[in-house]
């Protein structure tokens, strides 16, 4: 298990390197704009098309609830459906796979494995993304005078991973469940974007705010609240228990799947 662990670190070292370096510019970015926002900001918040969207713009906690913490999780979401799906349906694609499961490992070792070096890469990330968006802050605090601190900052930043977390084990589970890996990463991608898109239309339609909670995005707190507040232990929690689900289902899954066959969950089933 060690062996296929470093074997799938060093595979994506290219994409810790990259993604860790856009999305901590990403953040640098959006700092080094605020002063020059500082003074506009009381009249972007009176606009009715970012109060129809959720963006505050009202106080600089607003302002990093609304361009930075929600955006990392956002576009870090993309390598996340890429790389999960990938990760089983795509090396069976790939015809990588076969040869995997002819190794001395167990079914379920391979998800375990492969399953906690995604974890560690996301984590590696986000934690540099934090970081930088942190010293960031830093050099910002000379010029502006702000509430928020380095800490405060890089401890929301990382705490938008547990919902990272469950749609990672939400594509590993689709990249095992489903028959190719085209088809995952299209069933990921529409849940993923229904997940925004629902949670916008939720906030606005009062006769649909009983679908919160059904939402994971419910769960990410992205308003100036958190950084005073704190992050809500129940929020994580949630989301590592939905993300544990379905990293069962996947292991569940994967275990039933009959390599380069592709079938569907229910042809498997009438076959077994």
């Amino acid at each position: 298990m060690l062996s296929l662990f470093n074997y799938e670190l060093r595979s994506r070292w290219g994409a810790i390197l990259g993604w860790s370096v856009a999305l901590g510019l990403y953040g640098v970015l959006i700092l080094s704009l605020y002063p020059q926002f500082e003074d506009k900001m009381s009249v972007l918040n009176d606009m009715p098309f970012y109060k129809a969207m959720g963006i505050d713009f009202g106080s600089f906690e607003g302002f990093l609830a609304s361009q930075l913490i929600i955006n990392i999780p956002l576009m870090l979401g993309i390598y996340v459906i890429m790389s999960s799906t990938y990760t089983l349906a795509g090396e069976e694609d790939s015809g990588t796979l076969e040869l995997l499961v002819t190794m001395p490992l167990k079914r379920w070792q391979v998800v375990t494995t492969k399953t906690f070096a995604l974890v560690v890469v996301t984590l590696l990330i986000v934690t540099v993304a934090g970081i930088c968006s942190a010293v960031m802050l830093t050099s910002l605090n000379n010029i502006v005078s702000v509430d928020v601190t380095p800490a405060q900052l890089l401890l929301v930043i990382l705490a938008g991973w547990p919902f990272t977390f469950a749609f990672l084990m939400m594509g590993l589970f689709l990249g095992a469940a489903l028959p190719t890996r085209r088809i995952a990463v299209t069933f990921t991608t529409v849940i993923f974007v229904l997940n925004y898109v629902g949670e916008m239309v939720v906030n606005n339609v009062d006769a649909l705010e009983f679908l919160k909670p059904v939402l994971l995005s419910h769960y990410l707190d992205t308003t100036a609240a958190v950084f005073n507040e704190g992050v809500n232990p129940k929020d994580v929690t949630i989301l590592m228990a939905v993300g544990f689900v379905f990293y069962v289902l996947a292991l569940v899954s994967f275990q039933l799947r009959d390599i380069t066959v592709g079938q569907w969950p229910w042809q498997r089933a009438k076959a077994g």
